[in-house]
């Protein structure tokens, strides 16, 4: 059986889209809540209320505070429902967007995101990460959005650091996303689909990702940029809503979500602890030309691919030990790759990824 929520339903990526966001959001209704966290209401805000004003569209601006959580989700849903909101927008990169998801399922009501970072995917998603005091409780499915917005130029604005996690998450649709593939005789043909489009996906960022940085950098916005921006939101979105969710994640996102535990893993962006959990995965899977590849790129790319560099520095500590014990919990997507994993291989991994990232590093710097 094949059942596939597909979403965003429609996606526009423009320089300058903010400015026609009357156009956009008059269809939807007369008042719209606005969930943002406070940066991104200083970006979003000066933008869109008085052009949504302008055509009798009377946004309320909701401040989003730090996680998607139940307590999170309970708070905004009662906020829409006494201000009378008639549909939900989430704004951001992430946890306010998938918050805003399940607001909007919860209450019946159509769901726009509007993209400010590339960090993450979850504009074009459908499902929420749900938190408890930082610590990774369940992955709800939610509301697909009606209608995504991504304003370039807000994007190619924002430090390179989540153009850079955007990149690294979305590469891990196709190495997360392989050994589930090969590991079916008879792949469905959305699973197909899946495949060849992370794969496609997986080769532009390789091949244009540094440029991207480097132009995010140097306050440009080009073509390039556009392109890594449509990688990482909508293509990767996509993979996600064919791929499934055994095709979604493995063992980079499942170490993600048992390092939750650790309150330094809460400094890191999604991508870039999604990012070095690849390194450790294909140290696992023993993948030596992959690793050949992907780490040089990614120590191009800013990402943190050590131990030390994601902030752990005694691995005595109780909480890393916690850590591991909960990305190989018998329900951990850790285990959808291809190689058995324990604590002890887990381990062992991390310290493999901690000499092949510095011994790469300083073969870099001589070269």
């Amino acid at each position: 059986m094949t059942d596939i929520l597909l979403t965003p339903g429609r996606y526009v990526q423009q320089p300058g889209v903010l400015d026609k966001i009357e156009t956009h959001l008059a269809p939807f209704g007369r008042q719209p809540m606005i969930l943002n966290d406070e940066l991104v209401m200083s970006i979003i805000r000066p933008k869109t209320e008085s052009r949504l004003l302008s055509v009798g569209v009377t946004p309320r601006f909701v401040l989003f505070e730090t996680e998607c959580s139940r307590t999170e989700i309970a708070r905004i849903a009662e906020s829409a429902t006494r201000e009378a909101c008639d549909f939900i927008v989430g704004a951001g990169g992430g946890k306010a967007i998938d918050t805003a998801r399940v607001v909007a399922k919860r209450l019946g009501l159509p769901l726009v995101t509007i993209a400010t970072s590339a960090a993450t995917c979850s504009a074009c998603s459908s499902v929420s990460v749900i938190y408890k005091n930082g610590v990774r409780e369940e992955t709800l499915k939610g509301k697909g959005a009606e209608l995504a917005l991504v304003d370039t130029d807000v994007i190619a604005a924002a430090p390179s650091r989540l153009l850079s996690a955007g990149m690294g998450d979305a590469l891990a649709k196709f190495y997360e996303g392989k050994p589930t593939f090969d590991k079916l005789a008879h792949p469905a043909p959305a699973l197909e689909a899946a495949m060849r489009l992370s794969t496609q996906v997986k080769e532009t960022i390789l091949q244009c990702g540094v440029e991207a940085k480097c132009d995010v950098d140097a306050g440009k916005n080009t073509l390039i940029v556009e392109k890594i921006v449509e990688a990482n939101l909508f293509l990767t979105g996509i993979i996600s809503c064919i791929g499934g969710a055994t095709f979604r994640v493995a063992l980079a996102h499942g170490l993600l979500y048992g390092m939750t535990v650790m309150p330094v893993i809460h400094n890191l962006l999604h991508g870039e602890m999604v990012s070095y959990g690849l390194i450790v995965q294909l140290c696992l899977e023993k993948k030596e030309e992959e690793l050949e590849r992907l780490i040089p790129f990614f120590l191009q790319l800013g990402l943190p691919l050590t131990s030390e560099e994601i902030g752990v520095h005694d691995m005595r500590d109780p909480a890393f030990h916690e850590g591991l014990k909960r990305t190989c919990a018998k329900e951990s997507s850790a285990h959808n790759i291809a190689v058995p994993v324990t604590e002890k291989s887990l381990l062992s991994a991390i310290h493999e990824a901690d000499e092949r990232v510095k011994g790469i590093s300083r073969r870099t710097s001589r070269g």
